[in-house]
């Protein structure tokens, strides 16, 4: 089954490709229909384009099929439900019968209590009116603060024009009250206010809805890596449209009622007499109070954002415990080749040594898993030392490398010695172990010449195997882990997977070598596919989740930052030019520019007074929901705490200075004579 888009573009929509053959990994497939537009699978975030039956998925793996690898996670079952039956019995329905299907298909080598663990696991519904999604659990939390961080910005922005048009009635205050006098009822005139309002949010909406598609764009690179791409359909609909037309509406409402019902509220005598208000007048302290609602909200933004920004930092740094840089991950399918199970050593080792000569190749080693690779192997240890651990307590993570694994990881050895060509499949069975593992496994011992058994099946312990090194920690899973107890296992004691990686360190680039690389996989057999990529964009895609937040946030943040500026700018020149006549009366009487000028400011330093500890406390109060993103920090982080407030420090006393400028170069003589 082809995705409508997939028959778009390489069938040209022609209705012959109904029919046709198509070759996936070597085997034909006939075309039996075309998905419908718009259809992308149930998995959020993600698109095919070529749909095969699960039961063909043997014949593409080759040996070692995912159908029967139990342990391996890929399979999700769907259905519709028949009129009449509800989630609960649903519900009650599959309780029962998971303990048959979890029986039959136990992974027959985990360990005994891993078996009985897995068979006490109960299939559970989830609607799939929306599909499914790893995305979206991932990321159900971080854009939910992002959605809050939205919603501040649009506070701050409403809190902006609202004091705009607060200082605008006081100018329209005449008019209003001339309208009054010629018969207009004031309902009337806080109805063409509220429109006005209404129009020009309409206005800022529209605007928006033009420049959202490149805000999906730039949204979706945030989120994509160079390794995995993340797909949404963000087609506008009527739902999105209305949901737009709704807020832009109540927006209008929120910043524009309280100006509207304050220019309406003066008679025509005190309109006439009100050339010029009193400073600290109702109307200076309502704008006061707003822009120093903004101050503590963009505070609380620029805090949120340092915090995220530092957690990203501290990931991008953090020692990983090996060199991600200049290696290349070359990953070799051979089952996807048909090579038989028995020949996978031979033709792992003739791709190795063929890697190794390439020029530029400065070290090639060989595992089952990469690094922060998105997959896992572990089980049950048990160790020769007195009080081992038992149980979960005791799980270890594996992976299965040559000896060249450690020099091109470049990952220290601290104790014992590197696999080499003595540890072979007729030799005992050997480990080098991880730091992490030597400590907790086999405290207060040096874990060199010890041993630890695996458990098989019906509980029996597999043969003992020695630790014959102990290598540095490194990251296995995500960046944020806390050091793995990490096994590793020597290639030529093992049979393989049918797919493994060869880790290639080179000065060159990868669109230099990728061609030297294929040539010398290709004379192996050129009938095994391979992919290559950069472990470093490996290590980068593990942290995208943190760096779209941090970009995102950082964004708002300075959107938030620049709308307070904005509004102190307008409310501190608003309220300089309502005492221009008093500062020209200072002037006459002799006040020097720095007194005027300090006077200004007075406005400033009361707006600070008010705003930014507000901010601290919104910050401290509310940087707690954060915890969960955080990484090397703790959510009342003083670092970020204050860069904030001295960023909005800075922009205050700025936008202050601005404004007060205009006062400081009053002409007295030129005002006194206005009135």
């Amino acid at each position: 089954m082809l995705s409508y888009n997939f028959w778009q573009s390489r069938y040209g929509s022609n209705s012959t490709a109904v029919g046709s053959i198509i070759s996936l990994n070597g085997h034909p497939f006939e075309v039996i229909g075309v998905a419908p537009a718009g259809f992308y699978g149930i998995a959020v975030g993600s698109k095919f384009d070529v749909a095969a039956p699960i039961c063909a998925a043997e014949l593409l793996d080759g040996p070692g099929s995912r159908l029967n690898r139990r342990s391996s996670w890929w399979l999700r079952a769907g259905g519709r439900l028949k009129p009449g039956i509800g989630m609960a019995q649903l519900t009650a329905r599959l309780a029962a019968v998971s303990p048959a299907v979890y029986e039959s298909a136990v992974p027959q080598d985990w360990a005994a209590t891993l078996q009985d663990k897995f068979r006490k696991r109960v299939l559970r519904p989830i609607p799939m009116s929306t599909g499914v999604s790893d995305l979206r659990e991932g990321y159900k939390r971080p854009l939910g603060i992002l959605m809050a961080v939205v919603a501040l910005v649009l506070l701050i922005a409403c809190a902006n024009i609202a004091s705009l048009f607060t200082a605008r009635s006081v100018a329209r205050a005449k008019e209003m009250a001339m309208r009054q006098a010629l018969g207009a009822t004031r309902l009337r005139l806080i109805r063409q206010l509220i429109v006005e309002c209404i129009l020009l949010s309409l206005a800022g909406a529209t605007l928006g809805v033009l420049f959202a598609p490149l805000a999906d764009k730039a949204l979706l690179y945030s989120l994509s890596s160079t390794r995995q791409q993340i797909f949404f359909d963000f087609t506008l609909d009527m739902r999105v449209l209305g949901f737009t037309a709704v807020i832009a509406t109540l927006t209008g409402l929120l910043f524009g009622l309280a100006p509207a019902f304050r220019c309406t509220r003066a008679s025509l005598a005190d309109a006439m007499k009100a050339n010029h208000a009193a400073a600290g007048g109702p109307r200076s302290k309502l704008l006061l109070w707003i822009v120093s609602s903004q101050v503590a909200l963009s505070l609380l933004l620029l805090v949120a954002a340092g915090m995220l920004l530092r957690t990203f930092r501290n990931l991008a740094t953090a020692d990983i415990g090996f060199d991600p840089d200049h290696v290349l991950v070359v990953n070799v399918n051979l089952s996807i080749a048909k090579i038989p199970e028995s020949q996978f050593a031979a033709t792992y080792d003739r791709i190795g040594t063929a890697l190794r000569s390439l020029p530029g190749a400065t070290s090639v080693a060989r595992s089952s898993l990469t690094p922060l690779g998105g997959s896992t192997w572990n089980t049950i240890i048990h160790s020769d030392v007195p009080n081992a651990l038992t149980g979960d307590d005791a799980l270890a993570y594996f992976n299965q490398v040559d000896p060249h694994y450690f020099e091109a990881m470049r990952t220290p050895l601290v104790a014992g010695r590197n696999f080499n060509h003595r540890d072979s499949a007729n030799m005992p069975l050997v480990a080098v172990i991880n730091r992490t593992l030597a400590r907790t496994f086999f405290p207060g011992v040096n874990p060199v010449g010890h041993t630890y058994r695996v458990g098989g099946l019906e509980g029996k312990l597999e043969p003992s195997v020695e630790v014959v090194g102990v290598v540095n920690d490194a990251k296995y899973e995500t960046l944020r882990e806390e050091a793995l107890p990490a096994v590793f296992l020597p290639a030529a004691q093992a049979p393989g997977f049918g797919s493994e990686y060869f880790e290639l360190r080179t000065p060159l680039p990868q669109g230099v070598i990728a061609r030297a690389i294929q040539s010398a996989i290709t004379g192996v057999n050129g009938a095994i596919p391979f992919e290559v990529h950069m472990l470093s964009d490996q290590v980068d895609a593990s942290i995208t989740r943190e760096r779209a937040l941090a970009l995102l946030s950082t964004f708002f943040g300075g959107l938030a930052l620049l709308l307070a500026m904005i509004g102190l700018y307008c409310t501190l020149n608003y309220l300089g030019r309502q005492r221009r006549a008093e500062f020209a009366i200072r002037v006459a009487l002799g006040a020097t520019s720095i007194s005027v000028l300090r006077l200004a400011m007075a406005d400033v330093v009361a707006l600070m007074a008010v705003g930014i500890p507000a901010g601290v406390g919104l910050s401290l109060a509310t940087t707690q929901f954060l915890r969960a993103l955080l990484f090397g920090i703790q959510p009342r982080d003083t670092v970020a705490l204050v860069i904030g407030v001295t960023l909005m420090s800075v922009v205050s006393i700025a936008a202050g200075l601005l404004a007060a400028r205009r006062a400081v170069r009053v002409d007295a003589m030129i005002e006194l004579r206005q009135d």
